[in-house]
């Protein structure tokens, strides 16, 4: 199956909600419905920090970078049936890389506890950095400055 990349746009929109609600874990909690309201995801989309991904003619993964103004992955999901096949990584290596060409330091972002998501930033050098207010993991990654 052909996989490709491509800049995440506001004429994803439809697919953007067809993989977040495909999930299983890390479902919407009840302070993100904001967010997946229209006007603001298209807002987090024009940040242009943003990839989905398309297998064959089916999108099945999409993630994004936002400034809030604190620099954050805002979303990284896909498709479930379509797990372990490298999509998550290279999205989310596109979205780092992204904010790190836009000279920062260093990224946030929440996740379930005790979630595959938790494993599947820390196996990519995110570390954890707490607890936020709604009882979220933070984790976070810095530049490799060499």
């Amino acid at each position: 199956m052909d996989i490709t990349f491509h800049k995440l746009q506001e004429q994803h929109l439809k697919e953007i909600y067809e993989i977040r609600f495909s999930v299983r874990e890390n479902v919407v909690h009840s302070h993100q419905i904001q967010y997946l309201l229209r006007d603001q995801a298209i807002e987090d989309i024009n940040q242009a920090g943003g990839w989905i991904c398309k297998s064959g003619e089916e999108y099945v993964g999409y993630g994004f970078g936002i400034f809030i103004p604190e620099p954050l992955i805002g979303a990284l999901f896909v498709k479930p049936e379509f797990h372990n096949q490298g999509i998550g990584s290279t999205i989310l290596e596109r979205v780092t890389q992204w904010f790190f060409e836009q000279g920062v330091a260093e990224i946030s972002l929440t996740t379930d506890q005790g979630s595959k998501a938790e494993i599947f930033y820390q196996r990519r050098g995110w570390k954890s950095s707490g607890l936020d207010e709604f009882g979220q993991l933070i984790l976070k990654k810095a530049k490799n400055i060499l």
